[in-house]
């Protein structure tokens, strides 16, 4: 049985005010379940591409499916329900910084109106996984920028998205710990979410044999 595309990019052309044409003709497909290294220099588009596929930008031309979906003709709860379909990890985590890690895991709960039940299931179960259990109730400020980190990836999972994007989630970190996200995104992939991850690592992409596209002169290339 073939496995049902999740994103799909056809001829999408994206431009910007007085500059040359971002993307003049991307085309791309990524499956159900996989997992993806998007990479290119500065400025290539690896975020510009991750607010069209959000809705948070419109392309000049082309079409933009995500899960059947045409994502450019959403508008309202539509849009919505979509965007709350995907977890978001930045690269400057993008955390409040008062609070406490459990109160930044908690907020993409609180936005869907879940239980407190079922909310406190679902934290205590996410943070079992990525092993922060132990810093739950500390406020984000006084942890490192690696556990700040997995606070983010744990925020941008415990809803369980159907997708997973990561901009440059290791840009920050030494080795170690890059390993250590990169290993907690393997987790969520094991467990059936995709995942697209943008990153400058030459080491990350030489480590993991992933599929690797490359974003170059306003096309996008498969490496491997």
């Amino acid at each position: 049985m073939s496995i049902k595309p999740l994103i799909t990019f056809r001829k999408v052309k994206k431009s910007f005010l007085g500059k040359e044409p971002l993307f003049s003709d991307i085309n791309l497909e990524i499956s159900e379940g996989e997992f993806i290294f998007l990479t290119g220099v500065s400025g290539a588009g690896k975020s510009t591409l991750f607010r069209l596929l959000l809705g948070l930008e419109k392309p000049d031309d082309g079409s933009i499916k995500f899960n059947g979906s045409e994502v450019t003709s959403l508008v309202g709860k539509e849009m919505l329900q979509h965007r709350r379909s995907i977890g978001m990890i930045f690269q400057d985590y993008k955390l409040l910084e008062k609070r406490t890690a459990e109160d930044n895991i908690a907020i993409p709960l609180q936005i869907k109106g879940i239980s407190r039940s079922v909310k406190s299931a679902k934290i205590k179960d996410i943070t079992h996984k990525l092993k922060i259990s132990q810093i739950l109730k500390q406020q984000v400020r006084s942890l490192s920028g690696g556990e700040q980190q997995l606070i983010a990836i744990a925020r941008a999972a415990v809803h369980s998205p159907t997708l997973i994007l990561a901009d440059e989630p290791t840009a920050n970190l030494d080795p170690r710990m890059a390993t250590r996200i990169f290993d907690m995104l393997t987790l969520l992939n094991e467990e059936g979410m995709t995942v697209v991850v943008a990153t400058h690592d030459i080491n990350l992409l030489k480590a993991h044999k992933k599929r690797i596209l490359l974003l170059k002169q306003s096309a996008l290339i498969e490496v491997h």
